[in-house]
């Protein structure tokens, strides 16, 4: 998608997120959200920020995102909650790296976002690392209450990214994903 859809499409969605932030469709709430989103977009491009700016938009891949990351939402929280309520706790607390194969800052901070949305989850850090052609990789270190099988949650957040990228992503980026997708599966057949 080229500039000038992606551009006019995220004026649109910024000017939707404020009215539905304040909660009335009235002439100045639709003015009012058109006048900050372009002066938010105005200040991102001068700062430089330009995590979403490169990256695609699937429409049917969000939502599939968005489907997936309630289910898990829900999922985690009747497990936290079970936790909770029982006498003995079956913590297993830790600290995984789980290297992110998307090249967008954008993709990776939905991703990163949407694991500390998640009971039971937090992503503790982004760590870059720059490499000698100019790329950046991203490794997100997760901590998590239920770490009973360190590459069952890699898997799960890998899973996550999959379906960020199929929405927001490149093809190149996805068949990296599902390469190291298909390395876990085959690791844990080995077991």
């Amino acid at each position: 998608m080229n500039r000038f859809v992606r551009l006019p499409m995220l004026v649109v969605w910024l000017s939707a997120l404020w009215v539905a932030l304040w909660g009335d469709l009235t002439l100045g709430n639709v003015v009012s959200g058109f006048a900050v989103a372009i002066g938010v977009l105005a200040v991102a491009r001068a700062t430089g920020v330009t995590g979403l700016e490169r990256s695609y938009f699937r429409p049917l891949a969000a939502l599939h995102y968005v489907v997936y990351f309630l289910g898990q939402l829900v999922t985690s929280n009747l497990v936290v909650a079970w936790e909770i309520v029982t006498p003995t706790s079956h913590l297993q607390r830790g600290i995984i790296r789980v290297p992110m194969h998307s090249g967008s800052a954008g993709v990776v901070t939905l991703v990163a976002n949407s694991i500390t949305l998640t009971p039971g989850t937090v992503t503790v850090d982004v760590h870059e690392i720059h490499g000698d052609d100019g790329t950046v990789r991203r490794d997100l270190f997760i901590h998590v209450l239920q770490l009973r099988d360190s590459p069952e949650v890699s898997r799960d957040i890998l899973k996550l990214e999959r379906l960020a990228i199929k929405a927001f992503g490149s093809s190149e980026e996805l068949a990296s994903v599902d390469l190291a997708l298909a390395q876990i599966a085959t690791k844990g057949r080995a077991r």
